[in-house]
């Protein structure tokens, strides 16, 4: 009894362990941290709704989109079916030169016939305009109230009138001859001896030789008493001879500055007693010879 006792006493008797052989043991382990950039953990601070709108074919009712379907017909049939937009007139503004039933034809080819203002292309039309050289630049206005289209011009001034062939042309400032000229014209005639063939729409000359030939007339008057009655191109557009209204010519360089030959023409009519009486001329830069 003692030892069994002792026995008892060492290897005391302990309660059953509840966990069998059969039962699993789970060992938990710490969870690894995921290291996110920047950009990923800002685009968690942003606040994103998780409301989505509705589309209105989702939400609209079959009477509804009738409704619509309707009032977009309407809208179509009133724009385009009635002469709500319809332009019946064609005017024509600031044309001085060329004339309106010229611009009518550019535009309508056919002659003019009434136009829903929306299909009106301005785009095309001005291109059609502008194909007149005297013409610079064009724009359209639409005047819904009284049913009006009106096309505004702007010319090219008239700078000089070309005479080839005992023909006279009209050219503007770009040197194109747009029209013939007609014999009562107050501008300054520039005579081609060398009669070279002239068509309407052809450029002829160069800009600066017209500014050149305008520079004369204008200042001629200017800083003389003489004026200039015509300009005659003996050979070619680098040399001039303007007649002036006494009767004797000025020979210039074109490709020279004219204020400088001008005013070395100054300086001769000073300084001597008897005024030339066939030519002065300028082509020289330190030396003037005349006649």
């Amino acid at each position: 009894m003692k030892r069994g006792f002792a026995l008892g006493f060492i290897f005391k008797n302990k309660k059953p362990n509840p966990v069998s052989s059969r039962s699993k043991v789970v060992f938990y382990t710490t969870r690894p941290q995921v290291i996110k950039s920047k950009s990923a953990r800002l685009r968690q601070l942003v606040w994103q709704p998780k409301f989505k709108p509705r589309s209105l074919r989702s939400v609209a009712t079959p009477l509804a989109k009738v409704g619509i379907g309707v009032a977009l017909a309407m809208l179509i049939y009133a724009l385009f079916g009635t002469p709500l937009l319809v332009l019946n007139k064609f005017d024509i503004q600031g044309n001085h030169l060329v004339e309106a039933e010229e611009i009518r034809k550019a535009v309508f080819k056919d002659g003019f016939k009434p136009i829903n203002a929306l299909l009106f292309r301005d785009g095309k039309a001005k291109a059609q305009i502008l194909s007149i050289p005297q013409i610079r630049d064009a724009h359209f206005r639409k005047n819904i109230l009284k049913r009006t289209l009106i096309a505004i011009i702007d010319e090219h001034e008239t700078t000089i009138i070309w005479q080839s062939n005992n023909e006279r042309f009209m050219v503007n400032r770009l040197g194109v001859v747009y029209g013939i000229a007609k014999a009562d014209s107050p501008l300054i005639v520039v005579e081609d001896l060398k009669n070279v063939p002239v068509n309407l729409n052809q450029k002829i000359v160069a800009t600066e030789f017209i500014e050149f030939v305008t520079a004369v007339s204008a200042n001629l008057p200017r800083k003389t008493n003489l004026a200039a009655r015509r300009v005659i191109i003996p050979e070619t557009t680098y040399e001039i001879e303007v007649v002036t209204s006494d009767g004797w010519k000025i020979i210039l360089d074109t490709t020279r500055s004219v204020e400088t030959q001008l005013n070395n023409l100054v300086k001769v009519l000073r300084s001597t007693k008897t005024p030339p009486r066939e030519y002065v001329d300028l082509r020289i830069d330190d030396r003037v010879y005349y006649k």
